[in-house]
């Protein structure tokens, strides 16, 4: 047999299986297959109303059931965390795929779970999330090909371990940090001093020429409404003057 092409993560519920699988899938260009949302479009019911109707034991039936028929290609599986109940569903996925398990302790996956029926877990009667924590673990670690604890680390980091352990290139991380952007390419910067200097010269002079262009340009201006200010004023004058020697006469 070839290469296997399909990678499946394995865990307790709450171990982040569909975040990894998604962001896996994206960073590998596979597919994500959840295997959860497979049953309940298979049976047109939410995982908590097929346990309600067929009980624990008759979910996990269905459950074996569907993922040993999975026929899958370059993709990202993520199964049920009572999947490692099914024998025919473990060995099936073990052919086809390479199998990872996202480990984390007890007191983390407590942290992180909510309502447990909500998320479809099974629990057997008088059974505590540790009971089964611990019943579950040993499963984990017989299917799993690879190992990666996840504890202290974030997302990203487990994509990077996860990629490494497969043999996969580590995608590089683009650095935001702002960079000195030099004043000219180095092609067109002086090579010596005096050039430096030469360059430096012509800018102060073109600087002084546009200063003295300004001045002359402002005193023009100042000069031209001086004179019509003058203008107006001798034509007010000989108004007053016309006004007068009329009156006179």
């Amino acid at each position: 047999m070839g290469k296997k092409t399909n990678i499946t993560l394995i865990g307790m519920p709450a171990s982040g299986k569909s975040s990894v699988g998604v962001v896996l899938a994206k960073r590998l260009g596979k597919k994500f297959v959840d295997t959860d949302i497979v049953i309940q479009e298979k049976y047109g019911k939410l995982l908590k109303e097929l346990i309600e109707e067929h009980g624990d034991e008759g979910f996990r039936e269905i459950e074996d059931e569907v993922n040993a028929g999975l026929d899958l290609d370059n993709s990202i599986i993520s199964p049920g965390g009572s999947v490692v109940y099914g024998e025919k569903a473990m060995q099936h996925l073990k052919e086809i795929s390479v199998i990872i398990y996202l480990e984390l302790s007890y007191t983390a996956i407590k942290s992180r779970l909510g309502d447990l029926r909500e998320r479809g877990i099974t629990l057997k009667e008088g059974q505590s999330l540790k009971d089964l924590y611990l019943e579950r673990v040993p499963l984990y670690e017989k299917y799993a090909d690879i190992t990666v604890n996840e504890m202290k680390k974030s997302l990203a980091k487990t994509i990077d371990e996860i990629c490494e352990r497969l043999g996969e290139k580590p995608k590089k991380r683009r650095n935001f940090k702002s960079k000195r952007v030099p004043f000219a390419p180095k092609d067109k910067q002086e090579k010596n001093p005096e050039q430096k200097s030469k360059t430096a010269k012509k800018i102060r002079e073109k600087n002084l020429k546009d200063k003295n262009f300004k001045d002359r340009f402002s005193k023009e201006k100042s000069d031209i409404a001086n004179n019509n200010k003058d203008k107006t004023n001798n034509n007010k004058r000989k108004n007053i003057k016309k006004y007068f020697k009329k009156n006179e006469n």
